[in-house]
């Protein structure tokens, strides 16, 4: 139903080539009137001339676009004025040059070319030399009129070059005959426009921002990871900043995963580039990125899982059969090795960057002294009192020697009175040895703040590394269950299901797969078959679906789930501002439901923005990997390379809602509680929050839950002391009801009588 909608839609859409060619010069002129005016390096305006000299039959829209904007908008507009119309001009008398006098219709036979048609269809290099030509003239004149400064003949060779190099770009995009530079000349136009509209906001949305995400993912449905990432480079170049890499790794992800799944190309290549982002800019990257990338994924999700939006011819991909499907699902096996192959890449670069930071770690005290009397010991070979100080009065020399390299390890700077006044006066270098000591201790220093970001940025690689594996190996891990599948194919036969191929897939939750199935000759309803496999499997099933696709029907049959979690939550907020450290969520992905509770460190905006941020990456990664200790791990990187140093408490609880196994994975968070019947069962652990060391402190505490059970998490402002919890257990005692938002309400009442003086926060979850 919904594919025929959009199918409809898309029909709707569909215009003809009259009306397509139409809309495409209107565009030109409007492209043409903003580029114009926009200035470029060293006062330059390149855009518009090489524009009109890369168009064809569009150059008289490009050239009226052009000549308005330059009427209107710009300050020297007798200068571009002139050279607009001499370009024209020159382009008219250029078509005529080296022209062919037929075009071939019919092998063999030969049709004469009108005037009108010779127009404007001369070659790349005629249309580049009339652009050089007339940049040259203009650059000429500011030379004359300025006085001949080396600033104006600078820029004059500069707009030359560059000029001829953007109306290269452009032939390769106004060229129909030669279809393989398509996209250089697509990069070329989008970064002119991006850069001529570059901080422009609507309303404080960046829009060129959002656009720029939104056609880098969408080019990269169509096209490998390495085009479409070179295309987010170009155009987050023309807006400066970190938004190169942040587009660039949107394109190379997002192109490398569609062939896997719409939705982890969308999610991951928003994750990666928001992680860039974040580990660069810190929070600031929330604030500026964030909004703009995170509204063109949520859009562009359905429009490319859904095709919606059109593709051009080039980017289409073509209806295949036979022969060509095998090349298809070959060409899908290659990628999902590249993909495989990214991800030893990046755990070896990982272990590249851990390297580089050995390499560039502070040295102890004993490395500070040696430092000192290497210095020293280069300058007293030749030096006239060498016999002084190492013959008759080493004790001086070696002492003083020492006091050097204490004064560096302990203040970082050697001075003068550090040394004793005798040797200051004896040694003839004592000054050079000084300067050599503090400019290399300052190498040093340098080199350590290298060092920590190369360790972040090493984690961050492993990180993702884990992660693809972790999505291969899930992949990996569908295997058929034979025993069940035997059982399946038994029932279905009694059942009178008519198809060509059935297996039952899955680990703790199974799919019941019929591919083929001849809905004419099957002799049983889909609701019938699904109640005979529950009997005959001993499985809980969801209702039956079917697919369609050019006639061949597929029927599925998944495992329903046994658990419900059924939770509210209460939070109170102590600051004035208004602001809440406490940041929860509550998602599910696949069988798996999860809470989670995170507690920036201190209070106000930074505590706040650390928990929201910890929660959002949450449950963005845990919908990619269900591995939660690389996902933590990366999160701890990334709040340690944040610019503010505020970190975060974390108490995720998960659960199978097919098998009941529940777990508590916790990261400095205070304990939680488990009323099972009349019994309250405390489940802590010993572990500091994430952003505060290295490595990941993080522990999991693994429990079968069953129906009935309440599992009550809580931020440590409800109970300061996490070791002074008797209170809290006492009251899950007490308590005989089985309402979460009543015992929610209640523990927070009561947390309040007891004086809450850090913002709290209270989930109470039932298992139904």
């Amino acid at each position: 139903m919904i594919k025929a909608k959009i199918e409809n839609f898309k029909q709707k859409l569909r215009l003809s080539n009259e009306a397509k060619s139409v809309i495409w010069e209107i565009a030109l002129f409007v492209v043409a009137f903003a580029l114009m005016p926009v200035r470029f390096l060293f006062g330059t305006y390149p855009f518009g001339i090489a524009l009109l000299s890369g168009t064809k039959k569009q150059a008289p829209f490009v050239f009226a676009g052009a000549m308005l904007s330059a009427i209107f908008l710009m300050e020297n507009t007798p200068v571009y004025a002139v050279a607009l119309i001499g370009q024209l001009g020159l382009r008219i008398a250029s078509s005529f040059v080296k022209r062919s006098d037929y075009v071939k219709t019919e092998l063999g036979q030969k049709q004469g070319v009108s005037i009108v048609q010779a127009l404007f269809c001369e070659s790349k290099e005629l249309r580049v030399a009339v652009a050089a030509l007339c940049t040259l003239g203009i650059g000429i004149y500011k030379v004359i009129v300025n006085g001949y400064i080396y600033y104006d003949i600078f820029a004059l060779v500069f707009n030359v070059v560059l000029v001829s190099i953007l109306t290269f770009c452009f032939c390769c995009l106004f060229d129909v005959e030669n279809k393989k530079h398509l996209l250089i000349g697509v990069g070329a136009l989008l970064f002119c426009v991006a850069y001529a509209l570059s901080g422009k906001e609507i309303g404080g949305v960046d829009i060129v921002l959002f656009l720029s995400y939104a056609a880098v993912l969408y080019v990269s449905k169509s096209l490998d990871g390495i085009k479409s990432g070179a295309l987010g480079v170009i155009l987050g170049v023309a807006q400066g900043g970190v938004t190169s890499g942040a587009l660039g790794i949107c394109g190379l992800v997002a192109g490398f995963l569609w062939g896997l799944s719409p939705y982890l190309a969308v999610m991951c290549a928003f994750v990666l580039s928001m992680g860039y982002a974040i580990s660069l800019m810190g929070y600031e990257a929330v604030v500026l990125l964030m909004p703009e990338l995170l509204a063109a994924s949520l859009i562009m999700y359905p429009l490319l899982k859904f095709e919606v939006l059109p593709r051009p011819k080039p980017l289409q991909k073509k209806e295949v059969k036979g022969i060509e499907a095998y090349k298809i699902e070959t060409r899908s096996e290659e990628i999902k090795g590249k993909v495989s192959r990214l991800g030893t890449a990046y755990k070896d670069v990982a272990k590249m960057l851990k390297g580089l930071g050995e390499k560039t770690k502070i040295p102890d005290k004993r490395g500070y002294l040696d430092i000192a009397l290497e210095s020293c010991e280069a300058h007293c070979y030749s030096c006239p009192k060498h016999s002084i100080c190492w013959e008759r009065d080493i004790e001086t020399t070696e002492k003083n020697i020492n006091k050097m390299g204490r004064a560096l390890f302990n203040n970082k700077e050697v001075k003068k009175e550090d040394v004793d006044e005798k040797f200051l006066h004896r040694c003839p270098n004592i000054d050079t040895v000084m300067e050599e000591l503090n400019a290399k201790n300052k190498s040093i220093l340098l080199g350590s703040v290298k060092n920590d970001k190369l360790e972040v940025c090493a984690q961050n690689y492993e990180g993702v590394s884990k992660t693809i594996e972790a999505i291969f190996k899930a992949e990996n891990n569908i295997t058929v269950d034979k025993a069940l599948t035997d059982k399946a194919i038994k029932v279905a036969g009694a059942c009178g299901l008519a198809c060509d191929k059935l297996e039952v897939f899955g680990d703790v939750s199974k799919e019941i797969i019929a591919t083929g199935v001849d809905v004419q000759r099957s002799k049983c309803t889909s609701e019938a078959l699904r109640q005979e496999m529950e009997k005959g499997l001993g499985l809980s099933l969801n209702e039956a679906e079917l697919f369609e696709t050019d006639g061949y029907t597929t029927l599925k049959l998944k495992s329903k789930n046994n658990f419900k979690l059924e939770a509210e939550y209460q939070t109170y907020t102590v600051g004035e501002d208004g602001l809440n450290g406490d940041s929860f969520a509550m998602f599910t992905y696949g069988q798996k439901q999860y809470m989670v509770i995170c507690d920036g460190m201190g209070s106000g905006r930074d505590a706040h923005l650390t928990s929201e941020l910890c929660v959002e990456l949450l449950e963005k990664m845990l919908s990619v990997s269900e591995d939660k200790g690389t996902v933590l791990s990366m999160l701890n990187s990334l709040i340690r390379a944040k610019n503010t140093e505020c970190s975060s408490t974390v108490d995720l609880f998960e659960l199978d809602l097919i098998s009941g196994d529940g777990k508590l994975v916790k990261s400095g968070a205070c304990p939680s509680f488990i009323k099972r019947g009349d019994n309250v069962f405390k489940l802590q652990s010993k572990t500091v929050p994430i952003g505060i060391m290295k490595s990941l402190d993080a522990e999991e505490l693994a429990f079968t839950v069953s129906r009935g059970d309440i599992c009550v998490m809580v931020s440590d402002g409800a109970v300061p002391s996490k070791q002074d919890t008797h209170w809290l257990k006492q009251y899950l005692i007490d308590y005989k009801g089985t309402d979460p938002h009543e015992l929610s309400q209640g523990i927070m009442k009561e947390a309040k009588r007891k004086g809450l003086k850090d913002d709290t926060t209270v989930v109470c979850a039932v298992i139904k």
